[in-house]
């Protein structure tokens, strides 16, 4: 078997709903170890959500609910002050972003905050996001910075994510990304 242990291109090409995963060796403290949810990609750039870095509510000075706090996440580095969220509810009001088939971003804030107790209802919040201007997240894809997967399982955006899960969503994907999520995050230790 002929295998480039360092070429991570992704056959996946990146559009609105796929999810990236940065490479096992970007040591870029903003996106290292990060799987990122594209919520829009076209002529003029792309941005989306980091899925995997928990905001350590314990010293947040925000007024907001609690089951939000607990549920908020690093977006990415962009704009820190702004909240917002992606959903599963498809009758959400307001103004809302179809993502991919039965996931959304944005829409009517109080009623989500009364519907995401709702067992059927998934949400997640972000502080921030991720932005890339016009072409660069191509071409960062194209030096090998970012691993495309477009074919996942919907609820993945919605579980529980930390520090492990850039590992565990990775190696379920495909053989070839199994080898590279058992990567150690320090090259240097290795």
């Amino acid at each position: 078997m002929n295998f480039d242990y360092f070429n991570y291109k992704s056959n996946d090409k990146v559009k609105k709903g796929s999810i990236i995963f940065s490479q096992p060796l970007m040591n870029d403290k903003n996106f290292k170890r990060s799987i990122i949810l594209i919520c829009e990609h076209g002529r003029d750039g792309s941005f989306g959500y980091k899925l995997n870095d928990k905001v350590d509510c314990e010293y947040l000075e925000i007024n907001v609910d609690k089951k939000i706090k607990n549920n908020l996440y690093h977006g990415g580095p962009v704009d820190n002050t702004f909240l917002n969220f992606v959903h599963n509810d498809n009758d959400l009001g307001g103004d809302k972003l179809k993502i991919k088939k039965n996931i959304f971003l944005g829409g009517d804030y109080d009623e989500i905050k009364l519907k995401m107790y709702q067992k059927e209802i998934k949400c997640k919040f972000f502080m921030g996001y991720s932005g890339w201007s016009k072409d660069q997240l191509e071409d960062e894809i194209k030096e090998n910075s970012w691993i495309v997967i477009n074919n996942f399982d919907l609820d993945k955006i919605f579980e529980i994510v930390d520090e492990k899960s850039w590992s565990k969503v990775l190696s379920e994907d495909s053989f070839r990304n199994k080898i590279f999520s058992n990567y150690p995050s320090d090259s240097t230790l290795n």
